[in-house]
């Protein structure tokens, strides 16, 4: 392995640590110092489980969807259907019976805007009389008997606009629509919901719980289950293999503590400046242990190489060594990694992304701090020895020899292992091509989830019940209600009604047409002749039932009116033509018929979030890139290593584009941000190898030396670190929510792809850069 002069490094180094490390009491003071200040803000962390956080408040989508919030009361609700046994209608006495007692009891129910809860049993129908209108509740008040129920289902019938949004076209399947207070903080609710649901499920009948408020709240809930349990198990694990790697429980005592003060650090830091715990935020502690790991792993290999290569060597004189020789190393990784974060950071145009990115630069900075303090000093006060076990030995042997086998291959035929190389990155290019930018609220559950189900369940029977809305405004009050604006409002219907994935567009001239007809006889679809009639209408109405049962449709002063599209479908690769075909539309009515309009609802309030994604995703990648360059760029102060470090960064990066799509992972906001993570993770692996080579470089080794003894150590910490990575996140591949598994695989991949990257690639572009130049002298 070499002498103990090797492995202590420059005098000056080692003489500094080895005063410092005179009192390890002090430097734990420290440590402890830093993480009570970290630790004390923990408390103040907030969880905020919002999808909507990905979207900027001054996003057009953002400001017209708070818009139509203000005027029509809309949020994104729950949704409760219940199905009739198979083949037979809702309209019986014991399905209207139940689907009235569940609108009850879901109105009363905490959390839940008890006012604004829609199914049949709140719904009024009308009818001509004479030349008047009669307006009754579409469920007969009293008891429901086959009568009632019969009754029922022909007032259904006379309003139309119902069908496909509360009652399915085969009338085998009613919806509740559950308004709740804060759709993006309804756990609660949503248990309350489902609790209430199944107790009122009759024998033979189906409920199912979806819409947007309750895939929220379930996908909330299961991030902060599956966070709690599988943290700790990846920590369990990843001190397992460190054990297993270093041979004693007394090894991994100093990493655990590193990993602990980083991850203190890191997330503490949020509480003291009030940010979110946002749903991607699940998965940081995970990046800051990661990194903590492999800090610790090249530090304690150096110390217990130093102590078993000189047994009289005391503890101090062996990590004073260890930290002569890792200093360096260690301090440009962390440098590299937090200029990756800083760039994903201020690439981001999404404030969790780049919260994501702040936080876990300091996460990366306490464990650089307690690497540098903590560490060394607990391994002094514990006397940490090399471990005598055979298995230990063994491992390390066979590790040390795959090593070097790896390197050899690479440095004796440089030319065919980069070509090799280069074929398998074209091929990794090919499936990386595939990766597609996409958003789809379903695919962030499990086939089996009972949500997804409900979700899908009621996308059969309804057609789909995603909403994207026009917000229509008239220069004056009562301005909707003129003929002008109706034949408007229908020409833009019937523009959206022939946009892929629209299954059903509504507005309030649907109401006026209904009333028309019924007062004159006139032919369905059809609107007055007289300018006078639709405010006449509506003033029948209003005389006859509740003022406020048009409030989503046209608000109080008649001068905004909501058009509401339903669509089959949510994903992004599919709304997003129709999103941009509709805003070019809208644009173009509105100025035609001099009305205002705005393009609102959750589609567009996606395909808002998404297409910021699209657009800024390259752009932050980027930067993130740029600036980790220009940390190895300052670090080694010379431009070719700098350069020749990116390679393995450029390696896991397109390991984990071609992973996805390869198993179809699509780019959206939680997987989004895992190749910036990947720059700087993947450029610790070349930074350690880089540096160990230029210093053996510069006290005068050839190529062959650099490249091995220490040099087949410094592999090996960084193979446990990687290792220990990927078991880390390979936890999370078990877990029960997909976003979550996406993240442990795409991570790990990236991990891998950029050391093997380092093994390979650096070793054969240093050797082939060489034989060039020299090929190239020789020519001249």
């Amino acid at each position: 392995m070499g002498s103990s002069a090797q492995l202590s490094g420059h005098g000056r180094a080692f003489d500094f640590f080895s005063r410092i490390l005179v009192r390890p009491r002090l430097l734990l003071t420290l440590a402890a110092v830093v993480f009570a200040v970290g630790a004390a803000g923990l408390p103040g962390v907030v969880k905020d489980p919002s999808v909507d956080a990905f979207v900027p408040s001054n996003h057009p989508a953002a400001v017209a969807r708070d818009e139509a919030k203000t005027l029509f009361g809309l949020e994104d609700p729950m949704v409760v259907a219940l199905a009739a046994p198979k083949g037979q209608s809702i309209f019986t006495p014991e399905g209207l019976g139940s689907l009235r007692a569940l609108h009850e009891a879901l109105r009363v129910l905490e959390g839940v805007k008890k006012n604004d809860v829609m199914s049949l049993a709140s719904e009024n129908a009308f009818w001509g009389n004479n030349g008047d209108l009669a307006v009754e509740p579409i469920l007969p008040q009293g008891t429901i008997t086959q009568e009632a129920a019969q009754t029922a289902q022909q007032r259904a019938a006379l309003m139309p606009v119902l069908t496909g949004l509360l009652i399915s076209e085969a009338q085998d399947l009613a919806m509740i629509v559950v308004p709740v207070e804060d759709a993006n903080h309804a756990e609660e609710v949503y248990a309350a919901v489902l609790k209430t649901s199944s107790a009122l499920t009759p024998a033979g009948y189906e409920t199912h719980v979806a819409g947007v408020a309750a895939m929220n709240a379930r996908l909330a809930d299961m991030v902060s289950v599956n966070t709690k349990r599988f943290i700790p198990l990846a920590v369990v694990l990843v001190l397992s293999f460190l054990f297993v790697a270093l041979g004693s429980p007394k090894a991994i005592l100093a990493p655990f503590g590193v990993i602990v003060g980083a991850a203190a650090l890191g997330i503490g830091a949020m509480g003291w400046v009030d940010a979110r715990y946002y749903l991607i935020t699940s998965a940081l502690p995970v990046v800051i242990m990661a990194i903590a790991v492999a800090d610790s792993v090249h530090i304690c290999s150096f110390y217990l190489a130093a102590r078993r290569e000189d047994e009289t060597k005391s503890a101090r004189e062996a990590a004073a060594m260890a930290l002569a020789r890792t200093w360096l190393p260690v301090c440009l990784t962390s440098l590299t990694t937090i200029a990756g974060f800083i760039g994903l950071s201020f690439g981001a145009a999404m404030r969790p992304i780049s919260e994501f990115g702040i936080f876990a630069a300091i996460g990366v900075l306490g464990a650089l701090i307690f690497s540098l303090t903590l560490l060394p000093a607990l391994l002094v006060l514990m006397d940490l020895k090399p471990t005598s076990q055979p298995g230990t030995r063994h491992l390390n042997a066979w590790m040390d020899s795959a090593a070097s086998a790896m390197t050899r291959l690479a440095i004796r035929a440089p030319g065919s292992v980069l070509s090799a190389i280069c074929l398998l990155l074209v091929v990794m290019g090919v499936f990386a091509s595939q990766a597609q930018f996409d958003y789809e609220r379903k695919r962030y559950f499990l086939a089996d989830e009972p949500v997804r189900i409900a979700d899908q369940v009621i996308a059969d029977r309804l057609g789909g019940i995603n909403f994207l809305d026009v917000v229509v405004t008239a220069p004056e009050e009562g301005g909707l209600l003129s003929l002008e604006a109706l034949s408007a409002i229908g020409e833009l219907k019937a523009s959206i009604a022939a946009l892929p994935h629209v299954v059903k567009v509504s507005g309030i001239d649907d109401y006026i047409h209904l009333m028309h007809t019924a007062l004159t006889g006139a032919p369905a679809g059809t609107l007055p002749e007289r300018a006078a009639a639709p405010a006449q209408y509506m003033f029948l109405y209003e005389a006859s039932a509740p003022p406020d049962d048009f409030k989503q449709e046209i608000d109080y002063l008649q001068q905004n009116a909501l058009i509401r599209a339903q669509l089959s479908t949510d994903s992004f690769q599919k709304t997003g033509p129709v999103v941009s075909r509709l805003d070019a539309e809208v644009r173009a009515w509105a100025g035609r018929h001099g009305l205002g309009a705005a393009v609102s609802g959750r589609v567009a309030v996606n395909d808002g979030w998404m297409s910021l994604l699209a657009h800024n995703h390259f752009r932050g990648l980027g930067l993130a890139a740029l600036l980790v360059w220009l940390a190895a760029l300052v670090s080694f102060r010379a431009v070719l290593p700098s350069i020749l470090v990116m390679v393995p960064v450029f390696a896991g990066v397109l390991s984990i584009y071609a992973m996805m799509g390869l198993l179809g992972i699509t780019i959206a906001p939680a997987t989004s941000m895992m190749a910036a993570i990947s720059t700087g993770l993947g450029v610790d692996f070349g930074v350690h190898l880089m540096a160990h080579v230029r210093r053996a470089r510069k006290a005068g080794k050839s190529w062959s030396e650099a490249f091995s003894g220490h040099y087949i150590l410094v592999v090996r910490a960084c193979f446990y670190s990687a290792a220990a990575l990927a078991l880390a996140l390979s936890v999370l591949v078990i877990s029960t929510v997909p976003v979550l598994r996406w993240f442990g695989l795409l991570i790990a991949t990236g991990a891998i792809g950029s050391l093997f990257g380092a093994m390979f690639i650096l070793p054969a572009l240093q050797l082939s850069a060489l034989r060039w130049r020299k090929g190239a002298a020789q020519n001249a």
